[in-house]
Protein backbone atom coordinates (compact mmCIF):
# COMPACT_ATOMS: atom_id res chain seq x y z
CA UNK A 1 0.00 0.00 0.00
CA UNK A 2 1.32 3.43 -0.86
CA UNK A 3 1.45 6.09 1.82
CA UNK A 4 -1.52 8.41 1.74
CA UNK A 5 -0.71 12.02 0.95
CA UNK A 6 -1.80 14.81 3.25
CA UNK A 7 -5.09 15.29 1.38
CA UNK A 8 -5.70 11.54 1.18
CA UNK A 9 -5.05 11.18 4.91
CA UNK A 10 -7.53 13.97 5.61
CA UNK A 11 -10.17 12.12 3.59
CA UNK A 12 -9.41 8.86 5.39
CA UNK A 13 -9.72 10.57 8.79
CA UNK A 14 -13.02 12.19 7.82
CA UNK A 15 -14.35 8.86 6.56
CA UNK A 16 -13.16 7.12 9.72
CA UNK A 17 -14.85 9.78 11.84
CA UNK A 18 -18.05 8.84 10.02
CA UNK A 19 -17.56 5.23 11.13
CA UNK A 20 -15.74 3.80 8.09
CA UNK A 21 -13.64 0.98 9.59
CA UNK A 22 -11.75 0.41 6.30
CA UNK A 23 -10.61 4.04 6.28
CA UNK A 24 -9.34 3.70 9.86
CA UNK A 25 -7.53 0.48 8.96
CA UNK A 26 -5.79 2.33 6.10
CA UNK A 27 -4.65 4.96 8.61
CA UNK A 28 -3.44 2.22 10.96
CA UNK A 29 -1.50 0.54 8.12
CA UNK A 30 0.22 3.83 7.37
CA UNK A 31 1.11 4.80 10.96
CA UNK A 32 1.57 1.64 13.01
CA UNK A 33 5.21 0.96 12.05
CA UNK A 34 6.18 4.47 13.14
CA UNK A 35 4.13 4.16 16.33
CA UNK A 36 5.80 0.84 17.14
CA UNK A 37 9.26 2.39 16.72
CA UNK A 38 8.32 5.20 19.11
CA UNK A 39 6.94 2.78 21.71
CA UNK A 40 9.84 0.36 21.35
CA UNK A 41 12.52 3.02 21.72
CA UNK A 42 10.80 4.33 24.86
CA UNK A 43 10.14 0.88 26.36
CA UNK A 44 12.84 -1.39 24.86
CA UNK A 45 10.46 -4.34 25.11
CA UNK A 46 8.75 -5.73 22.02
CA UNK A 47 5.66 -7.11 23.77
CA UNK A 48 5.09 -3.95 25.80
CA UNK A 49 5.53 -1.83 22.66
CA UNK A 50 3.04 -3.94 20.73
CA UNK A 51 0.56 -3.70 23.60
CA UNK A 52 1.01 0.08 23.83
CA UNK A 53 0.44 0.54 20.09
CA UNK A 54 -2.64 -1.69 20.18
CA UNK A 55 -4.09 0.22 23.14
CA UNK A 56 -3.24 3.58 21.54
CA UNK A 57 -4.95 2.63 18.28
CA UNK A 58 -8.05 1.39 20.10
CA UNK A 59 -8.17 4.63 22.07
CA UNK A 60 -7.67 6.62 18.87
CA UNK A 61 -10.63 4.83 17.28
CA UNK A 62 -12.84 5.55 20.30
CA UNK A 63 -11.80 9.22 20.45
CA UNK A 64 -11.47 9.92 16.74
CA UNK A 65 -14.65 12.00 16.80
CA UNK A 66 -12.86 14.44 19.13
CA UNK A 67 -10.09 15.18 16.62
CA UNK A 68 -10.94 18.62 15.25
CA UNK A 69 -8.18 18.87 12.63
CA UNK A 70 -7.97 15.76 10.44
CA UNK A 71 -4.51 16.77 9.14
CA UNK A 72 -3.20 16.46 12.71
CA UNK A 73 -3.98 12.74 12.93
CA UNK A 74 -0.31 11.67 12.79
CA UNK A 75 0.85 13.85 15.67
CA UNK A 76 -2.36 13.16 17.60
CA UNK A 77 -1.93 9.38 17.46
CA UNK A 78 1.80 9.78 18.25
CA UNK A 79 0.82 11.73 21.35
CA UNK A 80 -1.53 8.95 22.47
CA UNK A 81 1.20 6.35 21.90
CA UNK A 82 3.89 8.39 23.66
CA UNK A 83 1.70 8.96 26.70
CA UNK A 84 0.78 5.28 26.86
CA UNK A 85 4.46 4.24 26.62
CA UNK A 86 5.45 6.79 29.27
CA UNK A 87 2.69 5.47 31.57
CA UNK A 88 4.11 1.96 31.21
CA UNK A 89 7.59 3.23 32.12
CA UNK A 90 6.19 4.98 35.19
CA UNK A 91 4.31 1.85 36.31
CA UNK A 92 7.45 -0.24 35.86
CA UNK A 93 9.49 2.27 37.84
CA UNK A 94 6.97 2.16 40.68
CA UNK A 95 7.16 -1.62 40.76
CA UNK A 96 10.96 -1.38 40.50
CA UNK A 97 11.06 -4.11 37.90
CA UNK A 98 13.10 -4.30 34.78
CA UNK A 99 11.13 -6.28 32.21
CA UNK A 100 13.21 -5.11 29.29
CA UNK A 101 15.02 -7.93 27.56
CA UNK A 102 17.84 -7.58 25.08
CA UNK A 103 16.74 -8.23 21.52
CA UNK A 104 17.81 -7.48 18.00
CA UNK A 105 16.46 -4.07 16.96
CA UNK A 106 16.43 -5.02 13.29
CA UNK A 107 13.74 -7.61 14.01
CA UNK A 108 11.97 -5.58 16.69
CA UNK A 109 11.51 -2.33 14.82
CA UNK A 110 8.81 -3.50 12.42
CA UNK A 111 8.95 -3.53 8.68
CA UNK A 112 11.50 -0.79 8.07
CA UNK A 113 15.04 -0.83 9.44
CA UNK A 114 16.46 2.20 11.21
CA UNK A 115 18.45 4.76 9.30
CA UNK A 116 21.97 3.55 8.80
CA UNK A 117 21.05 -0.12 8.89
CA UNK A 118 22.63 -2.32 6.29
CA UNK A 119 19.60 -4.57 6.03
CA UNK A 120 19.05 -5.43 2.42
CA UNK A 121 22.20 -3.69 1.17
CA UNK A 122 24.15 -6.91 0.72
CA UNK A 123 27.10 -5.79 2.84
CA UNK A 124 27.46 -9.15 4.53
CA UNK A 125 27.02 -10.65 7.96
CA UNK A 126 29.95 -8.76 9.51
CA UNK A 127 28.40 -5.39 8.69
CA UNK A 128 24.99 -6.58 9.81
CA UNK A 129 26.43 -7.80 13.12
CA UNK A 130 28.19 -4.46 13.64
CA UNK A 131 25.01 -2.49 12.94
CA UNK A 132 23.02 -4.76 15.28
CA UNK A 133 25.62 -4.23 18.02
CA UNK A 134 25.53 -0.46 17.49
CA UNK A 135 21.73 -0.38 17.62
CA UNK A 136 21.70 -2.52 20.76
CA UNK A 137 24.25 -0.20 22.38
CA UNK A 138 22.09 2.79 21.44
CA UNK A 139 19.00 1.11 22.88
CA UNK A 140 20.83 0.47 26.15
CA UNK A 141 22.05 4.08 26.28
CA UNK A 142 18.48 5.27 25.67
CA UNK A 143 17.28 3.13 28.56
CA UNK A 144 19.77 4.90 30.83
CA UNK A 145 18.19 8.28 30.00
CA UNK A 146 15.39 9.63 32.14
CA UNK A 147 12.02 9.09 30.46
CA UNK A 148 11.37 12.72 29.55
CA UNK A 149 14.71 13.03 27.73
CA UNK A 150 14.33 9.66 25.99
CA UNK A 151 10.80 10.44 24.80
CA UNK A 152 11.80 13.79 23.30
CA UNK A 153 14.86 12.28 21.59
CA UNK A 154 12.87 9.39 20.13
CA UNK A 155 10.16 11.69 18.78
CA UNK A 156 12.78 13.93 17.16
CA UNK A 157 15.39 11.46 15.92
CA UNK A 158 13.32 8.33 15.26
CA UNK A 159 9.95 9.82 14.35
CA UNK A 160 11.29 13.02 12.76
CA UNK A 161 8.85 15.35 14.52
CA UNK A 162 9.49 19.07 14.69
CA UNK A 163 10.15 20.75 18.03
CA UNK A 164 6.71 22.31 17.84
CA UNK A 165 5.03 18.93 17.25
CA UNK A 166 6.95 17.37 20.14
CA UNK A 167 5.97 20.20 22.46
CA UNK A 168 2.32 19.55 21.56
CA UNK A 169 2.68 15.78 22.04
CA UNK A 170 4.33 15.93 25.46
CA UNK A 171 2.68 19.10 26.73
CA UNK A 172 5.86 21.11 27.30
CA UNK A 173 7.19 24.35 25.88
CA UNK A 174 9.36 24.31 22.78
CA UNK A 175 12.46 25.57 24.67
CA UNK A 176 11.96 22.74 27.18
CA UNK A 177 11.81 20.24 24.32
CA UNK A 178 14.98 21.68 22.77
CA UNK A 179 16.77 21.49 26.10
CA UNK A 180 15.73 17.90 26.71
CA UNK A 181 16.84 16.85 23.24
CA UNK A 182 20.18 18.63 23.67
CA UNK A 183 20.77 16.88 27.01
CA UNK A 184 19.78 13.53 25.52
CA UNK A 185 22.11 14.05 22.54
CA UNK A 186 25.02 14.99 24.79
CA UNK A 187 24.44 11.89 26.92
CA UNK A 188 24.19 9.64 23.85
CA UNK A 189 27.32 11.11 22.23
CA UNK A 190 29.26 10.64 25.45
CA UNK A 191 28.10 7.05 25.97
CA UNK A 192 28.51 6.04 22.30
CA UNK A 193 32.14 7.26 21.89
CA UNK A 194 33.48 3.76 21.33
CA UNK A 195 31.18 3.32 18.30
CA UNK A 196 32.55 6.29 16.36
Amino acid sequence: MTSPGRGDQRVLVLRAQDGDVDAFEALVDHHQGRLFRIAYMVLHDRMDAEDVVQEALMLAWRRLHLLEEPNAFGSWVSQITTRAATDVVRRQARRATDSAETEDLDTAASDRPFAGSSAGTGQGPERSALVNAQMEALALVLQSLETTLRTCWVLREIDGMSYSEISTVIGATEPTVRGRIARARAHIIDRMKEWR
